[in-house]
């Protein structure tokens, strides 16, 4: 083994590995060698190096460049495995999937822009993350070891984040805000409040040519799932228990008080009051949504962390601030949606990985991955919460973090009332009783629900015809539910 140099870090990350005792071993085992014959000048041969075994990461596309420098500590803290990193988006990930068919085979993978989730039909795609020495199931805070196999009462799990699921704000240029003489830090309190706000911040942006939009909103998928559970947290009958006994046919979706009501009755009050783009479901997420924002040409969106780090990194030179998503209605408490957490999705194995001659290797880095020093730095790479218990106190860096989350909930913070809302949802609950090869409630995989919201904001479709639809699609696409 060559002799390194290790900071303080690059030690921790070491010792953080499954295997680092082995390899500790090895070093202290060639640093006091057994006595032997001297070797004559012209006998003496060097020892060959060892070779160092290559294996692919994928990473977000999003946090591509912070994830290359993660993996890049754990480079410099051995030398015998160099993982090398990439990433996908949406629109490569069916060439991806394809390279795959072919034999390529990544050491580690990610399933969100494949949307990939777990369930009794695809869980044999990836490895048993039970089945092999994993040193760190007591640090999670969430039963992350033993939350799928118990729904799903197969072995696994199959999948790991270590993170809070990602969580949706608002978040604005402060710059332009400012311009336009609001303050809904101060000044937004209730849902009435926000009202007020979007159509006073609307007045203004169509006042200015040069501003695209006041509410910035655009089509993804996914997204609008989430966007569909997050609105009605601001009404007392929008909880997510209610959600959830939706999902397990304890309740209608149809029904008169049904808590997504709320969701397309508000999207049909701010549509029709202007307060959204005109056919925002046709706009692109990424190419008009996020890149007016960038360019500070639209003031605000609601969004996960992506943008604040995007904005930054494109070198936007306005300061961005945001608020908590739902204000009360109704004199209840301010809630804040987080995503369930990922008990079923995200980071993962491909099965043929344990066939591989370097499994070994690939094991050892998927358990540096999740060792303390790793996640501290994921979890301030991505800006997210950490589902993690460390031995000292860390501070997560990333912009919504720095300026939402940590305020919310939190002693002292500027929402320090606010409640979170970060369990577990109805639709992973559900997800053992769906069906092979059914929409689900929303159809969102095949962007069924783009139709859906399209025809409610025009018209074509009432939002109990909306509900209708959705209970129509919960009937076909579920069964053998618990009475």
């Amino acid at each position: 083994m060559s002799k390194k140099h290790l900071s303080r870090r690059e030690f921790l990350q070491l010792g953080s590995t499954a295997a680092a005792g082995a390899v500790l071993a090895g070093c202290a085992a060639q640093e006091t060698p057994a006595p032997e014959a001297p070797a004559d000048e012209d006998t003496a041969i060097d020892a060959p190096a060892a070779e160092v075994v290559e294996l692919d990461a994928m990473s977000l596309a999003e946090y591509e460049g912070p994830y290359r420098e993660v993996w890049n500590a754990f480079n410099a803290s051995q030398d015998r495995i160099k993982m090398n990193v990439f990433s996908i988006n949406e629109d490569t990930a069916a060439a991806h999937e394809a390279k795959v068919a072919g034999g390529y085979l990544p050491a580690i993978s990610l399933t969100q822009e494949m949307q990939i989730f777990f369930d009794a039909n695809n869980y044999e795609m990836a490895v048993d993350l039970s089945s092999f020495d994993f040193p760190w199931w007591d640090r999670f805070t969430v039963d992350l070891k033993n939350a799928w196999p118990d729904l799903y009462d197969l072995p696994g799990p199959r999948s790991l984040d270590p993170l809070q699921g990602y969580v949706f704000t608002w978040q604005y240029n402060a710059d332009l805000m400012e311009e336009a003489g609001l303050n809904p830090q101060e000044d937004v309190k209730s849902w009435e409040d926000m009202k007020k706000w979007l159509d006073e911040g609307t007045t203004w942006a169509n006042s200015r040519d040069d501003v695209d939009f006041f509410w910035n909103q655009a089509w993804h998928n996914w997204v609008f799932w989430h966007y569909a559970e997050m609105w009605p947290l601001a009404w007392e009958d929008g909880s997510r228990e209610r959600q959830k006994a939706c999902y397990l046919g304890e309740a209608k979706f149809n029904a008169d008080d049904s808590p997504f009501r709320h969701t397309f009755e508000w999207y049909k009050e701010a549509y029709d009051n202007g307060w959204l783009p005109e056919s925002f479901w046709t706009r692109l997420w990424e190419g008009d949504m996020e890149a007016s924002y960038i360019a500070g040409k639209s003031v605000m969106m609601n969004h996960g962390p992506w943008v604040w780090d995007k904005a930054r990194a494109a070198g936007s030179t306005f300061e961005q601030a945001g608020l908590p998503s739902t204000p009360p209605i109704g004199g209840g408490p301010w809630r804040q949606y987080a995503a369930p957490p990922n008990i079923d999705n995200q980071w993962f194995m491909r099965a043929g990985n344990k066939d591989r001659e370097e499994w070994p290797q690939v094991m050892e880095a998927w358990n540096w991955f999740f060792s303390p020093d790793a996640i501290e730095m994921r979890a301030s790479a991505e800006g997210r919460k950490p589902l993690y218990k460390f031995d000292e106190s860390i501070d997560v860096k990333g912009p919504q973090y720095q300026a939402i989350i940590k305020e919310c909930g939190t002693d002292g913070g500027i929402w320090a009332d606010v409640e979170w809302v970060e369990g577990i949802t109805g639709a992973v609950l559900a997800g053992p009783y769906r069906k092979k090869g059914s929409k689900g409630v929303w159809d969102w995989e095949s962007n069924g629900n783009n139709k859906l919201f399209a025809d409610v904001m025009t018209g074509k479709l009432t939002v109990q015809e909306a509900l209708d639809w959705m209970q129509a699609n919960w009937d076909e696409s579920f069964e053998g539910l618990p009475a």
